[in-house]
């Protein structure tokens, strides 16, 4: 297995900890935990899949109620 080292505050690696504790793992075991879990997903990636599906009416993922 590799070593990552980053450079973290004081308050960064007591809440790192903390959330690690309260997670029952270890600092290491909640990094690998955060760096597998499902990618983030962004503002950006938001509105290009709206607008995909905006230019798709019809498709049942979407369901719009116009007003009149």
């Amino acid at each position: 297995m590799k070593v990552l080292s980053i450079r973290v505050s004081e308050q960064e690696k007591a809440m790192l900890v903390r959330r690690a504790k309260a997670a029952g793992v270890s600092s290491g075991a909640l990094v690998r935990q955060l760096i597998n879990a499902a990618p983030l997903t962004t503002a950006a990636e938001l509105l290009a899949e709206m607008e995909e599906l905006m230019q798709n009416p019809q498709s049942s993922a979407l369901r719009i109620r116009r007003q009149s």
